[in-house]
């Protein structure tokens, strides 16, 4: 006795994609992929510019770290460069200090006499202003980023600006 099934009716049938569908499907894909692409561009632009300002940034960090070391400050401007895509600009410039108002004081009897009086303070440090400016890129198109600071040196000094002096005295036979 065989077992077999009775034969059934398929009414369904197998559907697949049609031509259209695949289309849509695929113009779909190919904008997602393209906005994607657009995406993944900008980002690799925009950390290779970053990367750019972030070296800039440290080598005007070492440069205006070495300014009035070794030897003062001096007034002017002076370039180079760093290698062969970033160069640098630097302004120095000497700030006059400002004059501190002192307020005089009021005498018993006579209040009109109040005022403000200006002198200037005996100071012996010199104020520097420093501009650099690093500069990169190409012909077409050209990077600056800009940094500003200030520096004080004791005027006092001379020679060869901040140093330290021997704090050991000399043996003596």
């Amino acid at each position: 006795m065989s077992l077999s099934r009775p034969p059934t009716s398929i009414s369904t049938r197998q559907r697949g994609f049609t031509l259209i569908e695949l289309v849509a499907a695929f113009a779909i894909f190919a904008l997602g992929f393209g906005v994607l692409m657009q995406i993944l561009s900008t980002c690799l632009h925009t950390t290779a510019q970053a990367a750019d300002y972030t070296r800039a940034a440290l080598w005007a960090q070492s440069l205006i770290d070495m300014q009035g070391v070794g030897e003062p400050l001096q007034e002017g401007s002076s370039s180079g460069r760093f290698d062969d895509r970033f160069s640098w600009q630097m302004n120095v410039v000497k700030i006059q200090p400002p004059e501190e108002p002192q307020t005089g004081g009021v005498t018993p009897g006579n209040q009109n006499q109040q005022g403000v009086q200006i002198t200037t303070v005996g100071n012996t440090i010199d104020l520097y202003q420093l501009e650099l400016i690093v500069s990169w890129g190409t012909f077409y198109m050209n990077h600056n980023a800009r940094f500003v600071t200030l520096r004080a040196e004791d005027s006092a000094q001379t020679g060869t600006g901040v140093g330290l002096s021997n704090p050991m005295p000399a043996h003596k036979p």
